[in-house]
């Protein structure tokens, strides 16, 4: 699937001021890399804990957001300065904009509604993700187990759910 139109221009990333913050300790920040390790903050990037509060709220159901408008923490975009984002993260946004948004698959929906979607969703699944991360947190075991524990066991329920 082509989704070169989503990065044409630039679009903000976004999340609550309070989420962000609590999610800063699960993420590698360009100050903290030289004294944590990927088993300290599993997530190199804030943007991947967006992606992953965007998963975490289609994986529960909720709803997205749309009170919360969120701070903008980087662009995506086409600028050296923007994030870029890899393309299957790109066509997973997507994939659950048709969906939510109920848009003809051959027309697929505009880019600044996709992004928008994806902020309002990460707003909803980024607190539950947190709690979820932060309830299995053990200050024995490294973080990234704790991450993948609590994402291997969402996968093992997804596919009872369908089998």
């Amino acid at each position: 699937m082509n989704v070169s139109f989503l990065t044409s221009r630039q679009h903000d990333l976004r999340l609550p001021a309070a989420i962000k913050d609590r999610a800063a300790s699960w993420v590698i920040t360009p100050s903290s890399a030289n004294i944590r390790s990927f088993e300290e903050a599993p997530f190199r990037r804030m943007y991947q804990f967006w992606f992953a509060a965007i998963l975490w709220a289609e994986h529960l159901g909720l709803e997205p957001d749309s009170s919360a408008r969120g701070e903008k923490f980087v662009s995506a975009g086409p600028t050296p300065n923007d994030v870029h984002l890899d393309g299957w993260i790109l066509e997973f946004l997507v994939l659950i904009a048709v969906h939510r948004l109920r848009t003809d698959v051959d027309a697929l929906p505009e880019a600044s509604s996709v992004f928008a979607l994806a902020n309002t969703l990460a707003a909803a699944g980024g607190h539950r993700l947190l709690m979820d991360l932060e309830s299995k947190a053990d200050i024995l075991e490294p973080r990234l187990y704790t991450a993948t524990t609590v994402f291997q066991q969402a996968a093992m329920s997804m596919r009872v759910k369908y089998a």
